[in-house]
């Protein structure tokens, strides 16, 4: 009997040191392009295996469970469940199999493109903060700094939570796979996006502020991790906020992990990274930053067909679910083109996208005049 439970205990020790590694940030880093490690342990499935495995081990555990009439999980449905997706316990889950857009899991484009091409965004895996803390990154030129605007000033807030997505032509030869797709250099990574976009929308006259924090560094310097990259960016657009009562637009924009067949456009044989809105549903006024988005999304594929990918909806099983979002019915999040975008590429659809977000400020500004 000892020597049973000796080794049902190894056992569980095994698979929880091996759990334990495989969602350590790093090993995602270089092993994971895909939140697969994420999406398996967050499951229910997966709570239940680890819960049915205890209590056979753990006689106690068992005993009260069944004194406070609790069902213990079964492996023959837990089985079934991983398997066909259809749990014995909620027929609904049944439904969802067979329904395409009720399983809030799945996630779908609530607007798709023009082709009705649905590819599916991909999230960046983490990126190894130890070695991307060891850069000593080049920071790009900016403007002449008596014709920026400061934060006080601006009416539109450009920020990027995953600062360090970069692009692999911009990182040179060397850098091949998506995992590679990471630096703090500013003229590598996102934040060549949000100063392209800023120097557009400044160009028409828009107070535009362009937040390039480091958010690495800054994680680092909290003692936070890749996780808390949202805990970090809703403290600097409330700052903002609280700064300047002025301020109307909070723009978080990312870079995708998906291929450059899938991210790139020709329009008017001009190449250009293809982009896609994510829209929040945790919170309940989400349909306000929906709204928003939608009538961008109708100009952008109107001027320019095929630019976008779409409006993704999504809630808390697939991501953050809120993206700061309920902070401003016009705070929105847009992932511009992939890893295998270039600048030309990148420049051209800042343009394109500051040219609308332009066009619905003036709109907009011209409604409340008349007001």
């Amino acid at each position: 009997m000892r020597r049973i439970l000796f080794t049902g205990l190894s056992a569980m020790t095994i698979i929880l040191f091996l759990i334990t590694f495989l969602t350590l940030p790093k090993f995602q880093h270089h092993f994971f392009q895909l939140p697969l490690v994420d999406e398996i342990t967050e499951s229910a499935i997966f709570s239940d295996a680890l819960f049915t495995a205890m209590t056979t081990e753990i006689p106690l555990l068992e005993t009260t469970l069944e004194s406070n009439d609790i069902e213990k999980p079964d492996w023959p449905k837990l089985l079934l469940e991983a398997a066909s997706g259809v749990s014995p316990r909620n027929f609904t889950s049944l439904l969802d199999l067979a329904l395409p857009g009720r399983n809030p899991a799945v996630q779908l484009p609530i607007v798709a493109n023009e082709s009705g091409e649905e590819t599916m965004p991909i999230e960046s895996p983490p990126p190894d903060f130890e070695e991307l803390l060891k850069e000593e990154p080049e920071e790009e030129k900016q403007p002449d700094s008596k014709n920026r605007t400061n934060q006080q000033e601006a009416e539109i807030y450009v920020y990027h939570s995953h600062s360090w997505e970069a692009f692999l032509p911009l990182l040179g030869e060397d850098k091949q796979k998506p995992s590679q797709a990471s630096s703090t250099d500013n003229t590598k990574n996102i934040i060549v996006v949000g100063s392209l976009l800023t120097e557009q929308l400044e160009k028409q006259g828009i107070p535009t502020f362009h937040d390039r924090t480091n958010v690495t560094a800054a994680l680092h310097e909290r003692g936070w991790d890749y996780y808390d990259s949202y805990r970090l960016s809703r403290s600097m657009v409330e700052e903002a906020m609280a700064s300047n009562d002025r301020m109307q637009y909070f723009i978080d924009i990312h870079r995708d992990a998906q291929r450059k067949d899938i991210t790139t456009v020709t329009i008017n044989d001009n190449a250009y990274a293809k982009l896609y809105f994510v829209v929040g549903a945790e919170h309940e006024n989400y349909k306000e930053n929906l709204a928003f988005v939608e009538k961008l999304n109708a100009k952008l594929e109107a001027k320019y067909p095929g630019i976008s990918r779409g409006i993704f909806l999504k809630d808390r099983s697939d991501g953050n679910g809120v993206y700061n979002q309920d902070l401003s019915k016009k705070s929105i999040l847009i992932e511009v083109g992939g890893v295998d975008n270039n600048k030309e590429e990148l420049s051209n659809t800042s343009k394109a996208l500051g040219e609308v977000i332009g066009e619905y400020y003036h709109n907009a500004e011209e409604v409340t005049s008349e007001n």
